[in-house]
């Protein structure tokens, strides 16, 4: 960690990533703050050895998965819909899950600088509070969709369990066969659904780091414009020379550039940290949506099923957006920098500070005007318009293919 002593200053953003570690711990991704987390030792202990065998479970129903192929030979085409489906998604998710925790390190660093480092120069209350709204909006609205997805899924199955008399099956595995009615491929199936809730859990961890620190790193530059605004008081203050208030600005403008650097190294960070979560998130999407169109066309058209289908939809959708939107906005937000670094008030210097100052504002604007954007598959730019192209593609995929 650069330059970390071990004590900060408490904000509001450092109690907020301190609560996002926090929940993310408890659903199975490492601690990737500055500090230890305040839970209490045994219970840390017991999460650890939880989190581990939760981890390993949803790896092992992941495989078994991968078994169905080639032991369930008796699935309906829905069935083997709801196994392409589940198959797909549970492999890209459980490899963002392994990727992110390979990445711990880094992420501390990012939240360090984030949290303490440049919060420590600079801090606008207005946009602090403004990014912890819009973190815990997303997340929440994230967790929801997912849960609401599982339970009309669970629904679904108990409703052909009463209609058909069918065995109840969600996550279909090389192991209990559909058709097995014994009690202990009963107990199989229950084992299976709790793992498939622990897995619903990663979701929530992965997800929601990944999109609150896209949502840290816009409202930094929004900080960082703030900064450079709130140059021009310097100018206000009439109790010191010109000369004086001409050093404190060219001063204070150096450490805005130095800000400004250290927020594109965070942008480069994240870019490097969610690089695979972020390329496999559009293949997610495209390829579940083509599945899902798939599934609609060829199921039962019962209000359960069609609701269970749009629901999950929604959360492809919705999870894919979150993404691509928050991404976006950086783009957004860091374009704005320029403009604040000429409204500075660096034409309130005269004579030879004048010149210098007006070099290294043309520079650092200069500099601030190239592109900012977070990328997936190495070439799309996360934005909205991108993300409209995205899901346009998959009913193009879906009409040519079907």
């Amino acid at each position: 960690m650069e330059n970390f002593s071990g004590s900060y200053k408490q904000t509001k953003t450092t109690e907020f990533l301190i609560n996002l570690n926090k929940f993310i711990f408890v659903f199975g991704l490492p601690n990737c703050w500055v500090d230890n987390l305040d839970f209490p030792v045994i219970f840390m202990k017991v999460l650890n050895v939880l989190s581990i065998y939760g981890n390993w479970s949803v790896i092992i129903m992941n495989i078994f998965e991968y078994g169905s192929i080639y032991t369930q030979n008796n699935l309906s085409e829905l069935q083997k819909s709801d196994l392409m489906l589940f198959l797909i998604s549970h492999t890209i998710i459980n490899g963002f899950r392994i990727r992110i925790c390979h990445q711990r390190d880094q992420i501390r660093n990012v939240m360090y600088k984030l949290g303490i480092a440049l919060k420590a120069v600079h801090n606008d209350c207005e946009a602090e509070q403004k990014m912890i709204t819009r973190s815990k909006f997303f997340s929440w609205a994230l967790i929801f969709n997912c849960v609401m997805s599982v339970i009309m899924y669970t629904i679904e199955g108990v409703l052909r369990v009463i209609r058909t008399g069918d065995t109840f099956n969600t996550v279909i595995t090389a192991w209990p066969d559909v058709h097995d009615r014994s009690v202990l491929s009963n107990i199989g199936r229950t084992v299976i659904y709790v793992t498939w809730w622990i897995y619903l859990t990663r979701i929530f961890s992965v997800y929601s780091l990944v999109i609150c620190l896209t949502i840290a790193v816009s409202h930094q530059f929004k900080n960082l414009k703030s900064y450079f605004y709130s140059l021009s008081k310097i100018f206000e203050n009439d109790n010191v020379s010109q000369t004086e208030k001409e050093q404190e600005y060219e001063k204070a403008f150096k450490v805005g550039i130095s800000m400004h650097s250290e927020t594109l190294k965070c942008t480069d960070e994240i870019q490097t940290i969610c690089r695979e979560v972020f390329s496999g998130q559009i293949i997610f999407n495209l390829t579940l949506l083509i599945v899902l169109m798939y599934q609609m066309m060829n199921s039962p058209r019962t209000f359960s099923n069609v609701l269970t289908l749009g629901l999950t939809a929604l959360t492809i959708l919705f999870s894919t957006g979150f993404f691509m939107w928050n991404a976006g906005d950086i783009t957004v937000e860091a374009e704005g920098v320029p403009v604040a670094m000429f409204s500075s008030g660096w034409e309130n210097c005269y004579h030879e500070s004048s010149v210098r100052v007006r070099k290294l504002v043309v520079i650092s604007m200069s500099q601030a005007q190239k592109a900012v954007a977070l990328t997936g598959l190495g070439i799309i730019a996360l934005s909205y318009q991108s993300y409209v192209s995205i899901v346009k593609s998959s009913y193009s995929v879906f009409s040519v293919l079907y």
